[in-house]
């Protein structure tokens, strides 16, 4: 057990989802329905359900930052409590995965976004972009061809958006690396192991972006799950 879950003793884990959302495999109507009885109002946030662009890991990554900007506090409590268990120290340990990560914070930035999310008000949802998906795959192609990291490359994020559309006020983009699922990846995002200014944090939920594209692969540097690139922006407007 970590030492900072003894400052933890409070956590109700029976608010947990009993059908576990985080699990491998969902397609976006098992997870639209594993939501639906955790009392989301799924039918608002599960902007992407009709964007046949984009496949079902795609669809349930949007869902999921929409579940944590409408209502973070329902997140942290039923979410985020569960992966502060499934802590052993510095490992990670999902049920029923043979796979272990190893962290280098252990549950320290999951205890820290707990908190932070209980503050927090609700944000405006996501819808998605077409374009900003295509850039999106434009990054997660270049990345994973040459097996590195990073958001640099073909001119950087401006460069890659610009040529898919004309966007306003503010880009952002996370990458995961190497995720069991999509809803695990989001986790993965906010938790922001050893990012120190949980930057990927702060994207997610940035109340000025409204527009958010997605793209998932598999990098060979991680093969134990997908890959997510994805872009946000504040306004996008698709070239013709």
């Amino acid at each position: 057990m970590a030492c900072s879950r003894l400052l933890f003793p409070y956590v109700d884990t029976a608010e947990a989802s009993t059908m576990r959302v985080g699990d491998p495999g969902l397609s976006n109507q098992e997870y639209a329905l594993r939501l639906l009885a955790d009392g989301w109002p799924v039918d608002t946030l599960n902007t992407a359900a009709l964007a046949d662009y984009l496949d079902d890991d795609e669809k349930n990554i949007i869902l999921a930052h929409n579940m944590v900007r409408h209502d973070p506090e329902k997140f942290a409590r039923l979410y985020v409590t569960e992966y502060i268990n499934y802590f052993q120290d510095t490992e990670f340990h999902y049920p029923d995965l043979e796979t272990i990560m190893l962290t280098r914070e252990g549950d320290s930035p999951a205890i820290e976004l707990y908190f932070e999310l209980l503050r927090m008000r609700p944000v405006n949802l996501l819808y998605p972009s077409e374009g900003l998906s295509n850039a999106a795959e434009s990054h997660l192609e270049y990345i994973t061809s040459l097996g590195i990291r990073g958001h640099g490359g073909q001119g950087g994020l401006s460069a890659r958006i610009d040529r898919e559309g004309d966007w306003q006020e503010r880009i952002a983009e996370n990458i995961a690396y190497g995720n069991f699922s999509a809803h695990d990846a989001v986790m993965y995002l906010l938790i922001g192991d050893l990012v120190i200014d949980r930057s990927h944090r702060r994207i997610i939920l940035q109340p000025d972006l409204y527009k958010i594209g997605v793209a998932k692969g598999m990098h060979p540097a991680y093969p134990t799950g997908y890959t997510y690139v994805l872009n946000y922006a504040h306004h996008f407007t698709p070239d013709e």
